[in-house]
């Protein structure tokens, strides 16, 4: 009878979700240590500049767009709202609707953060070369389903002749 061979336990820097989840964070903590003056969060930001990208849409199309969940989503919306940094007004498609809009303030404010973004965006990836950065970020919307698959590079030949 064989030995049984002893689990092979993989480091936490071999996995994966280990190194996303670490990576996540740092992101975070990068963009909230710039953007403290602003009192804006990572969260908040996402929501305010898919609203400047998308102005009109609801909050669960809105929950949908950033990846949060309805409830987060709607938090956000909420604390936004008080600030006076984003509006909710009836929809002219569907009356019982509410749209989410950036105020003037809303949009004031992430247009003046975008060289806090910039900034936030350049620590993060310092430990990068362009080149790096720019794959890194192909690599992440591949992960998540948004990169369109690469065309396959022709061997130079045709296809009769490869078959």
């Amino acid at each position: 009878m064989k030995k049984p061979r002893p689990a092979v336990i993989a480091d936490l820097l071999e996995k994966p979700g280990h190194l996303i989840r670490r990576a996540h964070q740092f992101s975070v903590a990068v963009f909230e240590d710039l953007a403290a003056r602003d009192r804006i969060t990572a969260p908040q930001h996402v929501v305010m500049t898919a609203l400047f990208k998308h102005p009109g849409i609801d909050q669960v199309t809105l929950a949908n767009l950033v990846a949060l969940d309805k409830v987060t989503t709607g938090t956000i919306v909420s604390r936004l709202e008080r600030r006076g940094l984003l509006r909710r007004e009836q929809s002219m498609q569907d009356r019982r609707a509410r749209v989410l809009l950036l105020s003037e303030a809303g949009r004031q404010l992430l247009l003046q953060m975008q060289q806090t973004v910039r900034q936030s965006q350049a620590n993060l990836l310092a430990n990068l070369s362009a080149a790096e950065g720019r794959e890194l970020v192909r690599l992440l919307r591949k992960l998540i389903g948004a990169e369109p698959a690469r065309p396959r590079r022709s061997s130079g030949r045709s296809r009769a002749a490869r078959q």
